[in-house]
């Protein structure tokens, strides 16, 4: 049986129902445990040991629950999902257990993201941008004691960006990347240190998907890197134009790109508000890339229900009534 279709059937039962905490967990359990068994055959039978009493697609389905009800406080957030959802996750491991899990099954929720990418309508269109993500302001930088400050296996850590249109200036941290399509859904997204240029950052994300045509504002400007990612990705990259270039848009295609390129905008802001993108609670670069993960995961899982029920696909906050 098609796996879209078995998950569309499980997001119907909120059809018609009230879309309470407990019952949109129990169809997000239903999902995880079929994606997870899709893609992790005999997981489970692979690990030293006797299996947990908790599988690893329940820890995954309440790591991006977690995110997705936005809590500040991880710690606060999973009390209240353990208390709260008892009769759904009937042996969950004590709060220090599921943390080493749920980083553990960071891979796979990045496996199970991106295939929940691909249930969405084909789009030409896509949407890139960037956004930061500060550990410390610049007063409280060299202080600072988090392990984020040196570079782990990847090579990723936090250094000094700069972030002129959201009144950070100078922040130390990192930058995330992201694209979404033209309706604003995000379907993929890097974290890199906080110097690193936009236009360094989309060649990565241009080569993990087949994106045809990629707005991005005036920070994405580049002869080179445009001829670079249509000959090597095929990807024709369209960024905003300074007024002072000779060469211009149409004033139908500029109007029309302006108008397009605020729905990444838009996502950014429900990513900064609800899923807290912009703020580190994390020790390690393991865990940032964890929580980021789950984080995107919860709101892709969030858009997709929402296409499942007939809804906007990126109305999130009033999805779960809880």
């Amino acid at each position: 049986m098609d796996l879209q279709y078995t998950l569309e059937q499980y997001a119907l039962q909120l059809k018609n129902v009230p879309r309470t905490l407990v019952a949109v967990a129990s169809v997000v359990q239903k999902m995880m445990k079929t994606l997870y068994d899709i893609h992790f055959p005999n997981a489970a039978n692979h690990s030293p040991g006797r299996n947990p009493d908790s599988p690893d697609s329940d820890l995954l389905a309440i790591g991006w629950l977690l995110e997705y009800i936005g809590s500040d406080s991880e710690n606060a957030g999973y009390r209240r999902l353990k208390a709260e959802l008892k009769t759904v996750f009937r042996s969950l491991p004590e709060r220090s257990r599921f943390n080493r899990r749920r980083r553990n099954l960071s891979g796979a929720s990045e496996v199970l993201r991106r295939v929940l990418a691909d249930f969405f309508p084909p789009t030409e269109v896509f949407i890139v941008d960037s956004f930061p993500i500060p550990i410390s302001d610049f007063k409280r930088a060299k202080s600072s004691r988090s392990d984020l400050k040196w570079a782990d296996a990847s090579g990723t850590l936090a250094t000094y960006g700069m972030c002129a249109t959201k009144g950070l200036g100078t922040f130390l941290g990192f930058r995330g990347h992201l694209i979404t399509t033209g309706i604003g859904v995000p379907v993929d997204f890097a974290i890199a240190s906080a110097d690193i240029d936009d236009r360094e950052g989309i060649p990565l994300l241009c080569e993990r998907g087949r994106y045809r045509v990629v707005l991005g504002d005036k920070g994405y400007i580049s002869g080179p890197l445009q001829d670079e990612l249509l000959k090597t990705e095929n990807t024709c990259l369209l960024p905003t134009l300074r007024s002072h270039q000779k060469q211009q848009y149409p004033e139908d295609f500029r109007k029309l790109q302006v108008r397009v390129r605020r729905r990444i905008e838009t996502t950014i802001g429900q990513l900064t508000e609800q899923f807290g993108v912009a703020r580190v609670r994390v020790r390690t670069q393991w865990g940032l890339q964890t929580r980021m993960s789950n984080k995107f995961g919860a709101c892709l899982l969030g858009a997709f229900l929402n296409q499942c029920l007939g809804r906007p696909l990126m109305k999130l906050r009033d999805l779960v009534l809880a």
